[in-house]
């Protein structure tokens, strides 16, 4: 009978049922197909330093673990658990590690850190001190006391045998060289009257009221010299001072002529022999330049196309300017007549003032003057402050001439400070607005106290 036969049913029982065979099956679905991905490299190594495990190799042991070393006040830790043994089949024993000796710390007594309250005295033994009669004189207040105001004690300090170096008070002077040079640099702020008489007498404006303001100071100079073998500066002292006799002695108020040209040769020995204190020609011209600028500014319808054809015409001391007349600036310059008279105007006004002070050491007359200025350029600042607000025409105009006077009054400041010497003071007061320039103007004048000190 056929498998797929249907046997009878002849004793009344359900028929089995049919078996399907792998071919009457359905198909099953197909799994799905997964992308290769980079192959795997394997960097590790597994079994270092042992030998390949093989079939019939022994297995591997387990590695014991490494002592554990104590620290102080610490207690040990507990052993590390040993590593399973390796399941997938038999390995050779790797080698064990050999033993490591711990390193244990010595545990000596604990010692306790105590603050000290006091700190430590140096090892170094101290300098013994200096009794009082055992301190050196320096060179500076040697010279101190050569060129101080108390000039009969300073130079009574000053001993001199013939043939030994002049002592002071017991201290020998052995340093020739070294003490001209400090002398030439005290000597060049103690004739300080003199250099502003030469400045005078070189634009011709000196008196002879000069005279009793330099005698002091030439004198002690003059002995100082001595005292050190400075005969040179002497002869040439000496020199200078005849030639400042004989001008006082002249009758004329103003130094002028032969007199004047008797003085300036003598001082031009004086500056051969110490530049340091004598030679002017530096200074002068700084202040020379600072003075004409500021005179030519203060005349109208001057401006710095002006001020550049008269400098090209060379008028650029105040000599010059003094000697020359309008005709000539006019023709040679080739400005306005009316302007050329009114800048010859300003510069013979200006000879007259400077001849009408009386000058002293102190240069009293130049602070005061700039004392009475820096209070009229005070009250101009607020005045002009006050005009500022305003909006109208006659606001406007008033603004203007208050201005114009302000700065009038500052060039006439400035004229006084370049007859003092104070160039820098100028150079800073150009960098700065109205308000700091009247701050630093007042300080200068309470500073000028005591800058212009009597010279001896």
């Amino acid at each position: 009978m056929s498998a797929f036969t249907k046997p009878p049913n002849d004793q009344g029982n359900a028929p089995a049922p049919a078996q399907k065979t792998e071919a009457q099956q359905p198909p099953k679905p197909a799994a799905p197909q997964r992308h290769a991905g980079p192959p795997v490299v394997v960097t590790r190594t597994i079994d270092v330093g042992g030998p390949t495990p093989g079939a019939g190799s022994p297995a591997q042991k387990a590695r014991p673990a490494a002592p554990t070393l104590p620290t102080l006040h610490t207690p040990a830790a507990p052993p590390a658990a040993a590593p399973p043994a390796r399941s997938a089949g038999p390995s050779p024993a790797s080698p064990a590690a050999p033993p490591t000796q711990p390193m244990v710390q010595p545990q000596g007594p604990r010692t306790n850190t105590v603050r000290m309250e006091v700190p430590p005295q140096s090892t170094r033994p101290s300098a013994p001190p200096i009794a009082p009669d055992e301190a050196i004189t320096s060179i500076a207040d040697t010279f101190e006391k050569l060129l101080s105001s108390d000039l009969d004690k300073g130079f009574e300090a000053i001993e001199r045998k013939p043939g030994a170096p002049p002592t002071i008070e017991g201290m020998e002077i052995t340093d020739l060289a070294e003490v001209r040079s400090l002398f030439a640099q005290l000597a060049a702020n103690h004739v300080r009257p003199v250099r502003d008489f030469l400045m005078d007498l070189r634009w011709g404006e000196a008196t002879i009221e000069w005279i009793d303001a330099c005698e002091p100071s030439l004198k002690s100079l003059r002995r100082a010299a001595e005292r050190i073998d400075l005969g040179e500066l002497c002869d040439a002292l000496d020199a200078f001072s005849a030639a400042l006799a004989a001008a006082k002695t002249a009758g004329s108020r103003a130094i002028e002529g032969d007199r004047r040209a008797a003085l300036l040769a003598a001082h031009d020995k004086l500056a051969e022999v110490m530049p340091q204190a004598f030679a002017v020609d530096l200074d002068r011209s700084q202040r020379e330049s600072a003075i004409l600028q500021s005179l030519l500014l203060q005349v109208p319808e001057v401006r710095k196309v002006t001020i550049d054809k008269l400098y090209a015409a060379g008028l650029t001391t105040l000599e010059a300017m003094l000697l020359a007349n309008p005709g000539d600036i006019a023709a040679t310059t080739g400005i306005d007549l009316g302007l050329a008279t009114r800048i010859v105007g300003r510069f013979r006004d200006y000879h007259t003032q400077v001849r009408a002070r009386v000058p002293d050491a102190t240069r009293t007359p130049e602070r005061e003057r700039i004392g009475e200025l820096t209070a009229r350029l005070r009250s101009e600042t607020q005045q002009y402050e006050v005009v500022a607000r305003g909006w109208s025409r006659e606001d406007a105009e008033k603004k203007k001439e208050v201005r114009a006077a302000r700065n009038r009054t500052l060039l006439d400041i400035q004229v006084m400070l370049a007859r003092l010497g104070e160039v820098d003071l100028l150079k800073e007061l150009e960098k700065l607005p109205f308000e700091r320039k009247l701050t630093k103007l007042e300080s200068f004048i309470e500073e000028a106290r005591d800058k212009y000190v009597t010279q001896p």
